[in-house]
């Protein structure tokens, strides 16, 4: 009787230990949500396109004899602006399913724990396991706000100049080819 009192306490103690953990994981799965909605581009569509557009006008118009290093060192960092604005899309969902699929888990094994249900002798490798998953969530944050700080300071220090000259070189390319009169 007594060795299973002492078997149930431990088993009790054991089983603390994995609900207070839970609620760390949750805790945190809450504040890399709060970040992670803090540097959502709402917008990337709509950079996507625009980006391809000034692109495009300044390939279709720009004729020049001579290399202008200036405008191409512009024009190569506007390029790598927006190649990273797909892996930004990407890294942003995979943050965002990943919080939804960890709350699921974690309701399950917090359930699990509770009822004593499944193999209590790997509750703390399925905790271990969670918390694993939740730290390279915030670890694909973490990447995500810094890359995403690099783009957009990249696009804003980009974008108006390079489309100002695009539709400049559009009209003049326009002007050019109208028959005369």
């Amino acid at each position: 009787m007594i060795t299973c009192l002492s078997i149930y306490a431990c088993s009790s103690t054991n089983n603390e230990k994995h609900l207070e953990a839970i609620t760390k994981m949750n805790t945190s799965l809450d504040s890399i949500e709060k970040v992670m909605l803090a540097n959502e581009i709402d917008t990337i569509a709509a950079l996507r396109v625009a980006t391809n557009t000034v692109e495009l006008r300044i390939k279709n118009y720009y004729y020049a004899d001579t290399i202008d290093m200036a405008l191409g060192k512009k024009m190569d960092a506007y390029k790598v602006m927006r190649r990273e604005l797909g892996p930004l899309s990407k890294s942003y969902s995979t943050v965002k399913r990943g919080i939804s699929e960890e709350r699921k888990t974690l309701v399950n094994l917090e359930s699990d724990i509770k009822n004593n249900n499944g193999d209590r002798s790997k509750y703390q490798e399925y905790v271990a396991f969670e918390n694993g998953k939740v730290d390279q969530l915030r670890k694909i944050l973490t990447e995500y706000v810094k890359q995403k700080e690099k783009t957009m300071t990249s696009f804003h220090k980009l974008h108006k100049e390079l489309y100002d000259f695009s539709i400049d070189v559009m009209n003049k390319n326009m002007n050019q080819k109208k028959p005369k009169r």
